[in-house]
């Protein structure tokens, strides 16, 4: 009686290990209204396999793009709206036009940037919802094949019972054959419950694929009525200035006052550059061996230097007469007319010491040759050098524009020897 006693025993503990295994998976199952099928799975259904971990790390770090992007839109929104209230805030006061015409350029060009970071915005975005469809669609057929094979599983157990199990464990033939089956039946019920668990992960990562493309339509639509209202503000701000430049063109009262503000602008330069060069003397008689030159004897270029850009001279050195009314306006350079976008190269090597953007002058840089000469490009579409970054000679520093500009498109170029200014057209070769 004692060998069958303990053959009870180990069978009943068996039973618990096994139940205790299917009893945790079986009730999941009916609780997610999994019927069983009326239908056998095909054959050669291969098991399921959680998604590998690369996909995940594609998806993290896709959103990780997206957010960052994000936050450096909202950065340059907010840039954009403050300078625009503080625009809004000085109206009104004292007019002056080439400042007006300043603050509606820079307004123009802060938009214009805005306006790329919403496309650049827009297609991250539409890429991130392709690839959320996609993987629906993925999740969604590795979901069905969850199903189908639960529903096979559910149906054999709801065909076998529990007491089958207890029939197969009764019919070992002996104690090693009763700890296989046992083995082998508490097996099957692991492999029923990893089923049930990866089935509600892929449900779960439907339910939030699904999510993610609601979230990412709502913002495609967003950065579309956005980018419709800074398309808005692009054209009346383009319409402003274009009315600005009319009304300075056109009417003598405010040609004149424009005419006064660039000389104004020009003994501004001059001051500038006389604050560059205590700079760089203080610099220099601070170095080993005296006074040096920074890049050899710029003055030996008279009449070898190449042009900054080649074009129709626009604007000569020294007073020019405005035909219309007669009036006469000090011109500290020379205005090459080029084509929009046309490269700016540096005439000789140096240090870029000033970048920015002025009244009268737009987008201007300041080079420093050594030796107390400088050369000025003005009125660019963009400067693509930074302060202190050394140039070569004909190294593309920017492209032409008409920010700041009266004339239209053009390059406004100098050369100046400390506060002096120079005829450039004595310097080109």
């Amino acid at each position: 009686m004692a060998p069958l006693g303990r053959r009870l025993a180990a069978v009943a503990l068996a039973m618990g290990v096994v139940w205790g295994v299917a009893v945790f998976a079986a009730p999941e199952a009916f609780a997610q209204g999994v019927a069983p099928p009326e239908a056998e799975p095909p054959a050669g259904v291969p098991p399921a396999a959680a998604p590998p971990d690369t996909t995940k790390r594609v998806v993290d770090e896709t959103q990780a793009e997206i957010e960052n992007q994000k936050r450096e839109l909202d950065a340059l929104g907010r840039e954009l709206e403050e300078r625009r209230a503080k625009s809004q805030q000085l109206r009104g006061r004292e007019r002056n036009l080439l400042g007006d015409l300043k603050e509606k350029e820079v307004q123009l060009s802060l938009t214009i940037r805005y306006m790329s970071a919403l496309e650049r915005r827009r297609r991250i975005v539409s890429a991130d919802l392709g690839g959320a469809t996609s993987e629906l669609a993925r999740t969604a057929v590795q979901l069905e094949g969850d199903r189908r094979r639960l529903a096979w599983r559910l149906r054999e157990i709801y065909k076998r019972g529990r007491s089958r199990d207890l029939e197969y464990l009764l019919s070992a033939r002996s104690f090693p054959d009763l700890v296989n089956r046992t083995y082998f039946l508490a097996k099957i019920a692991r492999e029923d419950r990893n089923q049930l668990m990866l089935t509600q992960a892929h449900r779960v990562e439907v339910q939030d694929t699904k999510a993610r493309l609601e979230e990412r339509q709502r913002e495609l639509d967003r950065l579309k009525r956005e980018t419709e209202r800074q398309r808005r503000v692009q054209k009346q701000l383009t319409e402003e200035r274009r009315q600005l430049l009319v009304q300075i063109r056109g009417e003598r009262k405010s040609n004149e006052q424009a005419s006064a503000e660039l000389e104004r602008a020009s003994k501004r330069i001059q001051a500038l550059i006389g604050e560059l060069e205590k700079r760089r003397l203080a610099s220099e008689r601070g170095a080993p061996g005296g006074v040096m030159p920074l890049f050899g004897d710029f003055s030996k270029n008279r009449g070898r230097l190449p042009w900054p850009v080649t074009g129709r001279i626009v604007g000569g050195f020294g007073y020019q007469k405005n035909p219309r009314f007669g009036t006469s306006t000090y011109n500290s350079g020379i205005d090459i007319a080029v084509p929009f976008g046309t490269p700016i190269a540096a005439v000789s090597k140096a240090r870029v010491d000033y970048v920015s953007w002025l009244d009268g002058y737009g987008k201007c840089a300041i080079l420093n040759h050594g030796g107390g000469f400088y050369t000025l490009y003005a009125h660019a579409s963009e400067i693509l050098v930074a302060v202190g970054r050394e140039v070569a000679a004909g190294e593309v520093i920017g492209r032409v524009g008409d920010t700041g500009s009266t004339i239209g498109t053009a390059l406004h170029f100098e050369i100046r020897q400390g506060k002096t200014a120079l005829n450039p057209l004595d310097w080109f070769r």
